[in-house]
């Protein structure tokens, strides 16, 4: 019991002691989570820091397709998977456990499969929406198309129901000639009240206003590969692809003292 203590303690200080990048000067690491193992529920239920798949969903994806191996995350898209999507969030699927948050820096070190049909995203929803609010926003931290492997997508949308009555704009930003998203980068998104600014290897691509539905929920993170050419779920136009894959080293939330934090503690305790 001391070992396992002292470990535990010892990952807590490693994990927390991380330093802030300069857009988030000043702010506390709330959340993070290095993947030395997945904290995944297995049914989408119950206290964890992950749950596959979303509520929307009526099944969650294989166990196959979600792996953690050498401190890496593997989420994969499988043409025989029978799913056009493959994420965790950090919600139950009913909405009444996980870990959400209002403002603060995300951020995520991820690389994926740029073949067409790839559909990589970082992102958060709110848990109201799991809870029925029809009037919903939406924060995209990146969003990928494998078939533009120039381009970084990052957006604000509010919906009502499944209808979309606002999004922000501009909601992208044309990479150099020689970026590569098959290869390590840092996705990052600061949210304070009333506007939020994407980041890329930290450096600043755009920023948007927000409308006032984003002050007023609760979001919680979503990471996952869906296959979906054209931005339409399961369009299967020109993909050769049978897997996509998308790998994530790590996730990590600072906030700053206004910002708030709700839900199970976000840091692993095994």
């Amino acid at each position: 019991m001391r070992v396992a203590a002292t470990l535990f303690l010892a990952s807590f200080v490693s994990a927390y002691a991380q330093t802030a990048p300069q857009q988030a000067s000043g702010y506390n690491l709330v959340f993070s989570d290095e993947f030395d193992a997945l904290n995944l529920s297995p049914t989408g239920s119950g206290s964890y820091t992950w749950y596959p798949g979303l509520w929307w969903e009526p099944t969650v994806p294989l166990p196959s397709l979600i792996t953690d191996s050498n401190s890496i995350l593997n989420l994969t898209w499988s043409a025989s998977g029978g799913m056009n999507d493959t994420s965790i969030s950090t919600l139950s699927r009913d909405g009444s456990q996980g870990r959400t948050f209002r403002y603060g820096y995300f951020e995520a070190r991820m690389k994926w499969d740029v073949a067409t049909g790839a559909w990589p995203a970082f992102w958060m929803v709110p848990k109201q929406g799991a809870q029925g609010a029809t009037d919903t926003g939406e924060l995209d931290v990146f969003e990928g198309q494998g078939s533009q492997p120039l381009a970084y997508f990052g957006t604000l949308h509010e919906w009502n129901g499944t209808t979309e009555v606002w999004h922000s704009s501009p909601n992208q930003a044309s990479l150099p000639a020689t970026n590569d998203f098959s290869q390590w980068h840092t996705y990052g998104m600061l949210w304070v009240p009333g506007k939020v600014t994407w980041y890329y290897d930290n450096v600043a691509l755009f920023s948007s206003s927000t409308t006032a539905i984003f002050d007023a929920q609760d979001f919680f993170l979503v990471l996952g590969m869906a296959e979906g050419a054209n931005w339409t779920n399961g369009d299967m136009t020109g993909v050769t692809a049978n897997n996509l894959n998308l790998y994530v080293d790590w996730v990590r939330v600072w906030q700053s003292g206004t910002a708030s934090t709700s839900g199970n503690h976000g840091k692993k305790t095994h």
